[in-house]
Order: structure tokens, then C-alpha cells, then sequence
């Protein structure tokens, strides 16, 4: 995300347009929309806490930036609880971690080796069908 699309979005979120801002950051990072409202929504509570926090790759946020890029968000929370905030509960360590990983992929997008996951219900759709298939081959 450069920095104007930065900018772009913190106008829109301070002009109360969400849903444009939301699809700036979609255009800007490639997220998905779910990630996106997340990411957005957050924003407007917290302004300059995102994109500042995205940023703080020093000291123990770096190794669990790099797990990130990687895909391994078990493991970053794991070490963050280990090593950034010790005594953290898995929900706090896990918000926390999930906030770091949305303002990376809204700065860093291109340093994912692994695209976010996208909320969908391709299985479900999946069992549907065979089971209608199966409904249809008994009926007939």
C-alpha cells in the first residue's frame, strides 16, 4: 500500500464513507471483504494505531512479522505470547496478532508467501450438491 492509498483511506474512514474505504483497501492490498471490513473498522476507532503498529517491525515484533509473511499465525501467536507479552490470554495474544497481521497486509502485501483465508463455504456447497445429486438419483 503506498502511501497516498493510505491517505485515501484515512480520508474516507474520517468522512464516515466505510464502505468506500473498504474498497480502497481492497484495491490496495488485495484483501479479502471480510478482512477488509475488519481491518477498516478498526481503523475508525483507532486511527493511527493500525498503520503506526504495521510499521514497528524492531524488536519482538519482527519474528512474529516474519511467521506471519509465512502464513504461520498459530506459531506468531504462540511466540507472541512467549516473547512480546508474557502472561497475555490466547484471545488477547490472538486480537493482538490478528491486528498486527491486517495492518502488515495492508502496508506489506506483497511480503505474504500466503494469502489470507477467505471466510467461504465451498465444502458446505460441496456436500450440498452430492447429497442433492443423491436425493435426485432415489427419487428418479
Amino acid at each position: 500500500m503506498t502511501t497516498a492509498q493510505r491517505e485515501a483511506i484515512l480520508a474516507e474512514v474520517k468522512a464516515g464513507n466505510k464502505i468506500e474505504a473498504i474498497k480502497l483497501c481492497r484495491e490496495a492490498t488485495g484483501m479479502g471483504l471480510a478482512e477488509a471490513k475488519d481491518w477498516v473498522e478498526k481503523l475508525v476507532t483507532s486511527p493511527d494505531s493500525l498503520i503506526a503498529s504495521a510499521g514497528e517491525l524492531t524488536g519482538s515484533l519482527a519474528p512474529v512479522a516474519e511467521l506471519l509473511f509465512k502464513g504461520e499465525k498459530i506459531s506468531a501467536i504462540k511466540l507472541f505470547r512467549e516473547q512480546v507479552q508474557r502472561g497475555a490470554g490466547l484471545a488477547e495474544a490472538k486480537e493482538a496478532v490478528e491486528k498486527l497481521e491486517a495492518g502488515l497486509r495492508a502496508q506489506h502485501p506483497e511480503k505474504f508467501t500466503v494469502p489470507a483465508k477467505k471466510s467461504g463455504c465451498a465444502a458446505v456447497l460441496a456436500v450440498l450438491a452430492v447429497l442433492f445429486v443423491v436425493l435426485v438419483w432415489f427419487r428418479f
